[in-house]
């Protein structure tokens, strides 16, 4: 029995099945798959472009990604403005705190925020703040049994009643009864201490002796707690309160396990109580935290600017700086011996890709914009140290040879320069806004505010709104924009002005755009989410996918459509070839069946 060949099995739209070629002996689906093989070549290449454009997009993407760790880098590095200075980390601080016996940690920790000055402090600390604590006297009870039968030390039922509880913070009272236990009781008090600040525990002292300890939930003698028994005398009989001598009753401070006593320390000789020992309110960006009192120790405090977080941040820029870059160098190689392209330079000749290397290159290798009124000895980065690889230095290799343009650091010079000159090195990179008038504060700007010395002049009435602002730019004098006490000039910058009502007053703002400054508002117009160049290019490439795709599915069905019509007219050929054959088989049989006859 002749095998079947499965693949000239044709199944039509209508579930029809057929053997191909079975009269004509042309295999008919192989001939129909062939032509539209040939119809489908436009369809194949749009397939084609589709898959380079993926691989396009795929390394789209991650520049976008490398691009925007690149402007996170940048981020606290190009002097935004804040009141705190959070933004700048040329302003952050250090602290370092010691005493002569070494035990200066376990006494006290000081942390400084940015808007910290630096400088020195000297510390002794005498007393640390503490919680109001009262425990009851033992009673003959055990936790869980109720107050029936419970007596103190003198026998005295505890009994039932009312008593109020609390502190500065506010009040609550209990209720008391016959059934409660001392856990009971605990509970109640707990369940109120968001309104009382008074907190409750009970201690099983031996089998059948119990006691209940209350504690504010605050330090310092301001919030020392407040108890009185309203009807019956429960505390009285814990033990909490006693007769104070004139009709009333006062807080046994026999029973007083800590009084709840203010902080008290100097610093620099200057005595000073704090009902906290976590302080915030002594020194502007100093948080303080006291852990324990040494009468007669001195602890010094020493705050410094945290050249370590600038160096990092720098560190963290150049690092991203040579991700992008050296990413665009291996998507866009050329190899320069055979002048032939790299595989993976998928991004070869692209605009966007060409115009951000571009960019970014211009930046690193300028110089800052200033004023003619200011001057600094730092123009270029690699007087920090920061220097450009150049393409003949990379030597090919397969390590260095997407790193020409890539940034190169010199530690030692780094370090020196920040040691030495850290405020140039900070405007450097910062966009800086120097004021002549305490009263006039930069508060913003934007990529369009420039270099320049902005003359401002403000009047206020005597109700203190300001009815004048105006400021001189390049001896173009304007109108600044007024919204309460902020001023905003056209190209961004806005000024705070808390000036005295009813005067004018000038001041002369001195701004520079630092390297920073120029990368932090390039990278956001690169990725800008409606109008940068990559965010742009990615949705640019992306619809051009669809639209391809969309005419595969136009080819694809056409061709379906035609398969089917030429699979259609060759099953018809081999119905009309098999009756034909059927017919001469016929013709056949009455030939032969008539010379049998003769």
């Amino acid at each position: 029995m002749s095998g079947v060949n499965l693949n000239n099995v044709y199944v039509g739209d209508n579930g029809r099945i057929q053997l191909s070629g079975l009269s004509s002996n042309i295999d008919f689906v192989d001939v129909v798959d062939q032509m539209m093989k040939a119809r489908r070549i436009p369809a194949d290449n749009l397939q084609k472009r589709i898959d380079s454009n993926d691989e396009k997009l795929t390394a789209l993407r991650e520049l976008q990604d490398l691009v925007k760790d690149l402007q996170s880098s940048i981020s606290n590095l190009y002097g935004a403005a804040s009141f705190d200075k959070s933004k700048n980390t040329f302003a952050s601080k250090q602290v370092f705190t010691n005493s002569a016996d070494g035990n200066a940690a376990n006494l006290m920790s000081v942390s400084a925020n940015n808007s910290a000055s630096t400088g020195s402090y000297k510390f002794e600390i005498s007393q640390i703040a503490s919680k109001h604590k009262i425990g009851a006297e033992t009673v003959n009870v055990n936790p869980d049994d109720d107050l029936s039968t419970a007596t103190n030390g003198s026998g005295t039922a505890i009994g039932t009643g009312t008593f109020t509880v609390g502190t500065a913070k506010g009040s609550i009272q209990i209720d008391v009864t016959a059934t409660d236990s001392l856990k009971d009781i605990r509970d109640k008090i707990n369940s109120t201490t968001s309104t009382s600040g008074v907190q409750a525990s009970v201690v099983k002292v031996a089998d059948g002796q119990s006691t209940i300890i209350l504690t504010s939930t605050e330090e310092g003698s301001t919030n020392r707690m407040t108890l009185s028994d309203d009807s019956g005398n429960v505390l009285q009989n814990l033990g909490i309160l006693v007769d104070d001598g004139a009709g009333g009753t006062q807080i046994n401070s026999a029973q007083e396990i800590d009084a709840g006593n203010d902080a008290q320390f100097t610093m620099d000789g200057v005595s000073i109580t704090r009902s906290s020992n976590d302080i915030d309110d002594l020194v502007d960006g100093l948080s303080i935290s006291l852990y324990d009192a040494e009468p007669g120790m001195t602890i010094n405090v020493e705050v410094e600017q945290d050249l370590s977080a600038a160096k990092n941040a720098i560190v963290g820029f150049v690092d991203a700086y040579n991700a992008v870059k050296s990413y665009i160098n291996e998507k866009t190689y050329v190899d320069p011996q055979t002048n032939e392209a790299g595989d993976d330079s998928v991004l070869l000749g692209n605009s966007a890709v060409k115009s951000i290397e571009t960019s970014l290159q211009q930046i690193v290798g300028s110089t800052p914009f200033r004023s003619t009124s200011q001057d600094s000895d730092l123009a270029v980065l690699a007087q920090i140290g920061i220097s450009l690889t150049s393409a003949a230095s990379t030597g090919g290799s397969e390590d260095t040879k997407y790193s020409a343009g890539t940034l190169e650091i010199d530690e030692t010079k780094l370090n020196d320069m920040l040691i030495n000159n850290v405020d140039e090195v900070a405007e450097l990179f910062n966009f800086n806004a120097v004021s002549n008038n305490a009263s006039f504060n930069m508060t913003s700007f934007t990529g369009n505010t420039g270099a320049g010395s902005y003359e401002f002049s403000v009047t206020k009435d005597a109700s203190g709104t300001i009815t004048s602002a105006t400021y001189t730019l390049n001896g173009e004098t304007k109108n600044a924009t007024i919204n309460g006490n902020s001023l905003s000039t056209a190209d961004g910058m806005k000024i705070f002005y808390n000036g005295a009502a009813g005067a004018t007053e000038t001041a002369t703002i001195n701004t520079s755009v630092g390297l920073g400054a120029r990368l932090q508002f390039a990278l956001q117009d690169m990725l800008d989410a409606e109008d940068g160049s990559l965010p742009q290019e990615i949705q640019s490439v992306e619809t051009q996918n669809t639209t391809f795709e969309d005419k595969i599915d136009r080819i694809d069905s056409r061709i379906a459509n035609q398969r089917e019509v030429m699979m259609n007219k060759f099953i018809n050929m081999e119905q009309s070839l098999a009756q034909i054959k059927t017919v001469q088989n016929s013709l056949d049989e009455l030939m032969a069946a008539g010379k049998s006859d003769n």
